[in-house]
């Protein structure tokens, strides 16, 4: 009896995770900010050294990911992120991948971002900086902002349908 009982909480811790997302989170959740809070600025240094701040970004919408390598919904979710930054490079839509592995994944970081044709923005955040601005305490964890520079809405985990969901949104925040 107490076999059967331990192998059922070990099957639920494992399955918990990959059904809610890493890192926590109660499930795949969305939900559009009512009043929309200002969405909290932050930089981040481009291959050529440039610092860019997001509040450079007013003007256009941006989507924020959170994710990392060992997330399996994130990976998941990669396909249609980079979709998304392919429907909209040429307009004014900017997509931020924010990577959550620790300093000393670098190279496999990189390597991962080649091997899966990322060709998104991407910024290391090894320190936790910007997922703790944002209480994005579970991934992947998606934010848009939009063009006045508040947050328009959150997604949170592998959600059915999640390209449909952030394009139709980032329509409407483009007619804004």
């Amino acid at each position: 009896m107490r076999r059967k009982i331990l192998f059922a909480v070990i099957v639920f811790l494992f399955l918990v995770p990959i059904f809610a997302g890493c890192t926590g989170g109660s499930g795949p959740q969305e939900g559009v900010a009512q009043g929309r809070e200002v969405a909290p600025d932050f930089s981040w240094q481009t291959l050529d050294g440039e610092i860019v701040h997001l509040s450079d970004l007013k003007g256009k919408v941006v989507l924020l990911d959170f994710w990392a390598t060992w997330c399996g919904p994130c990976r998941s979710t990669i396909p249609h992120v980079e979709a998304i930054h392919n429907q909209y490079k040429d307009k004014d839509v900017v997509v931020i991948g924010i990577n959550m592995d620790v300093a000393s994944k670098r190279q496999a970081v990189m390597d991962f971002i080649k091997e899966n044709g990322m060709t998104y923005f991407i910024v290391s955040d090894a320190n936790g900086n910007v997922a703790s601005l944002y209480g994005a305490t579970s991934i992947p964890r998606f934010f848009l902002v939009d063009k006045s520079g508040n947050i328009a809405s959150t997604k949170i985990g592998n959600i059915p349908n999640l390209e449909e969901l952030i394009t139709s949104e980032i329509d409407k925040l483009l007619e804004e």
